[in-house]
Order: structure tokens, then sequence, then C-alpha cells
């Protein structure tokens, strides 16, 4: 067993920080990888301090802003120890969104969700039945929200957890980001529940809705207090066991919907299962 006294401060922090889920507290880490970014950390230890300042910055974005090494980063930005280089330093609201503009470790993260959130915009609108019948319009906005929201929440979360109000600030964004994923898992998927049972008589139509909806809630309560990733995983596994049950209601003909649809009532699942 490693000797903790032996090791770097940043690398203390680091099995602080990503060996603690070990314990029960989520998937087991690559020890083995952490415990040689350490040893090539602590043999450069000398070389680090002679060549300070090209060792602490991860190079130099345009418009003059210094990205950072990963052990120069707040505690809390330290999540990550496998990416050491090309971080943004605190930054002000202006500053946050002027990182759209360059490249940097958070990039590929805010494009592809900022991208994906403009072509839903634009293109799902269109494709939804609005005024096909009755509760058609609060259906399709039940179906856009669930499509937009985890998009948005991701977005906003990635783009600005780097800002100058440091910790309080990112686990708000970390709360903005669970909830766009529960709207999704709730909201977005009340189309498909309702779908189901809407051949039933109405107490059982009515029941299904309210203990969907109870679950839900539930989900919502623990994914705003959990604090890991195994946590915030587990937040949501009462409403998706229910939605099995109902999609697998529906391709045994015992509920409703079309017969045709049921390969994307899966797909839906298993989507949603993907964004947790």
């Amino acid at each position: 067993m490693r000797d903790v006294q032996s090791v770097p401060d940043s690398c203390t922090k680091m099995f602080d920080m990503s060996i603690q889920e070990v314990n029960g507290k989520g998937p087991k880490k690559r020890k083995k990888s952490l415990e040689r970014i350490c040893d090539n950390e602590e043999r450069g230890a000398e070389a680090a301090a002679e060549s300070a300042p090209e060792e602490q910055s991860g190079g130099a974005a345009p418009g003059g802003v210094r990205l950072l090494h990963w052990r120069d980063m707040p505690q809390h930005l330290q999540f990550n120890p496998y990416v050491l280089t090309g971080y943004r330093p605190l930054q002000s609201w202006a500053g946050c969104v002027g990182s759209l503009f360059y490249f940097h470790n958070e990039t590929i993260n805010i494009l592809t969700h900022g991208v994906s959130l403009v072509y839903i915009l634009m293109v799902l609108p269109g494709l939804l039945p609005w005024r096909s019948g009755p509760g058609a319009w609060f259906l399709s906005m039940c179906h856009l929200l669930g499509a937009l929201a985890p998009w948005c929440g991701s977005f906003l979360y990635h783009l600005f957890m780097n800002h100058t109000r440091g910790e309080q600030l990112y686990q708000r964004l970390l709360q903005l980001d669970m909830l766009g994923i529960w709207v999704s898992q709730s909201i977005g998927a009340i189309p498909m529940v309702t779908a189901t049972v809407y051949c039933a008589p109405a107490p059982l139509r009515y029941l299904a809705l309210a203990v969907y909806s109870l679950g839900s809630l539930l989900g919502l309560y623990k994914a705003m207090r959990a604090w890991s990733p195994w946590e915030r995983r587990l937040c949501f596994a009462a409403p998706f066991c229910m939605r099995v049950l109902l999609a697998g209601a529906r391709a045994a003909r015992l509920g409703g919907g079309d017969p045709h649809a049921i390969l994307h009532v899966f797909l839906q699942n298993l989507n949603d299962t993907s964004t947790v």
C-alpha cells in the first residue's frame, strides 16, 4: 500500500476525491492509473519547480486567456484527474460566454449540447401533433420539454462551471443539470405513459399516472440531494422501472399505443438511461 505522506499534496487530493467512491459510494476507479499519475508527478516535482510558468499552464488561448493545468484548478473542478491541461481559469459571466470562441477542455461538451439544443428547437416543434385531438397540445409540450431540458441544463453547466463565484455556484449548476435530466425522465415520458394506459378504465389510468408522478417527484428529491455520480444514476430508478413495465405491457398487447411504435418506446427508454 502506498504511503500517502510520500506523494505530493495534489495527488493526496486526487485520492481524496476520486478514490472515495471505492468504499461503497460508486463504481471503482482505476487506482493503478492514479498511482501512475502521482508517480510521474513526484519524479518531475523538481523539474516542475524550475519551469513553473510553463508547467502551470496548458497553453494560451486566443484573446490572451491562459489555460491552466489540472493541479492549478480549485478542488471542486479537479473531478477528472485524467484530463491534465486545457482548463479555463475562473472567469466572469462574460468570460465564460467568451470561452465559446476558443478551444479548451470543455469545448466539445459545450458545443455538442449547444448544437443539439438549437437543432431540437428548429426541427422538433414542427413534427409534433399540437392540434390532433384532446390533450394533444399538453402531451406535445411535455415531449418538447423532455427533449430540450437535458441539453439546456448540461449546456449551462459546462459553460459556466468555472465562474468566479466558485463552488457554491458550481453546485447550483450541477443541480440544474440534474433538473434537466429529471424533466426528460419524468415530464418527457408522460406521453408514453398516457398512451399505454389510454384505453384502460379511468381508475386504472389515473392510478398509473399518479404512481408515476409520485415516483418522479421522489427521483427529483433524491437528484437535488445526490453528491456522487452513482447516487445521481440511482435517483431515477423508480420512474425508469415503471416505464420498463409499461413498455413491456405495450409489447405484450396489454396496453394501448400504436404497436408499430414499440421499437421507439424502447429506444426512448434506452436514451433516457444514457443521459443520467
